[in-house]
């Protein structure tokens, strides 16, 4: 078992160029590589793993598999931190007994799990990726991802920068993300592929959330969702990204290591009512890191 640490942007494929430009500067390239990877995403047909917060997929790489499943973590901000489980496999059907036993939750059949086991949808994108080792010697895996989701006839671009801890320093990660910011034109990236593509395939839209909440991480994730929903066409989203982004800020206010970004998140609050280009500012992907590393430091 592993736990990654994770933090996924939005970023346009033209700007991989600059990105290969900019590697060099923040740190030693040890490796970089290129894969078509292939992803088939499973679940029963009354969705028993997304109901207790489980991802099960199979990966083909250079003509290999791989299982995954990856258990409830951690989502807020540009962060995704989830354990997880790979296990090598036969071909593109997962065999659920090969996982570890205490994985699963208590009274679980894993054999009718296995018979009712469906494919959903594909994730099929080609990664370049680069293993960066820092000056203290982190070393952190920058990935591209650029392909599509595939579900039920529908399709959706995929084109995601992701930044995992290998080893080393957490710390690093978030400043390497934060000098990448500044240069490029990244959006904090809200949903995982395997969540888009649950949504894609029961063609389900995002719904905006009833609260900010009275916690950090409520509002957080109240503020992303309501950019989600914005971004989908609902133009209503830009009242409750303002409200969650106040309550975030009386929220920041209050706690020493996030206070200077008091200021910011009530500006933010009033431009994002404008015309939603608040979400793309430097100043909105900025606070959010901040954020997410707070509530990495401090869970």
């Amino acid at each position: 078992m592993s736990t990654e640490l994770e933090l996924k942007f939005l970023l346009p494929g033209t700007e991989l160029v600059q990105l290969q430009k900019i590697l060099p500067q923040v740190g030693q390239i040890v490796h970089s590589a290129q894969h078509s990877l292939l992803n088939a995403y499973f679940d029963t047909g009354d969705n028993w793993f997304r109901r207790h917060d489980m991802g099960l997929r199979t990966r083909q790489k250079q003509g290999q598999f791989e299982q995954t499943i990856k258990l409830a973590g951690q989502q807020h901000g540009a962060m995704q931190m989830r354990p997880e489980y790979n296990v090598a496999c036969a071909g593109v059907v997962p065999d659920l007994a090969a996982f570890p036993a205490e994985i699963w939750p208590p009274a679980s059949d894993i054999a009718t799990l296995q018979l009712q086991l469906t494919e959903l949808f594909r994730t099929d994108f080609i990664r370049q990726s680069w293993l960066l080792r820092l000056a203290d010697n982190t070393e952190i895996e920058v990935a591209y991802d650029q392909g599509e989701i595939i579900a039920a006839g529908k399709r959706q671009p995929i084109a995601e920068l992701e930044l995992e801890l290998l080893s080393g320093q957490a710390e690093q990660l978030f400043t390497l993300a934060g000098n990448l910011v500044t240069e490029l034109p990244l959006r904090t990236g809200w949903q995982s592929k395997a969540a888009r593509g649950y949504a894609l395939r029961a063609q389900q839209s995002l719904k905006l959330p009833d609260t900010a909440g009275v916690t950090l991480l409520a509002q957080i994730r109240a503020t992303q969702q309501a950019e989600a929903c914005y971004e989908a066409g609902n133009n209503a989203a830009l009242a409750v990204a303002g409200n969650a982004l106040q309550a975030l800020a009386r929220s920041v206010a209050t706690i020493p290591q996030l206070g200077a970004w008091q200021t910011t998140s009530a500006t933010l609050a009033h431009t994002v009512l404008l015309d939603g280009t608040a979400f793309a500012s430097l100043e909105y992907q900025q606070l959010l890191l901040a954020v997410s590393a707070y509530l990495y430091q401090n869970p």
